[in-house]
């Protein structure tokens, strides 16, 4: 999975903290709003940071992800 977004984000850094925390493994892409912002777009329309799961699902919002990551960590 990807965690797409900079960690000066406190919504991109709680999620990473959580996945770390569960010893989920994911690839970070340190991809800007700010300067990477049509290409946020296009993983997001509504340009919040996603989590990209591997088979292609997309989770949005730090609180939905979080909520999800515990039967991610353990396979459900």
């Amino acid at each position: 999975m990807k965690l797409v977004g900079k960690l000066d984000s406190p919504y991109v850094r709680r999620t990473a903290i959580t996945l770390g925390f569960l010893d989920v493994d994911f690839d970070h892409l340190p991809l800007s709003i700010f300067s990477g912002y049509e290409r946020f777009r296009g993983l997001n329309p509504g340009v919040k940071a996603p989590l990209v799961l591997d088979d292609g699902a997309v989770l949005i919002g730090s609180t939905l992800i979080i909520a999800t990551l515990p039967r991610l960590a353990i396979g459900f």
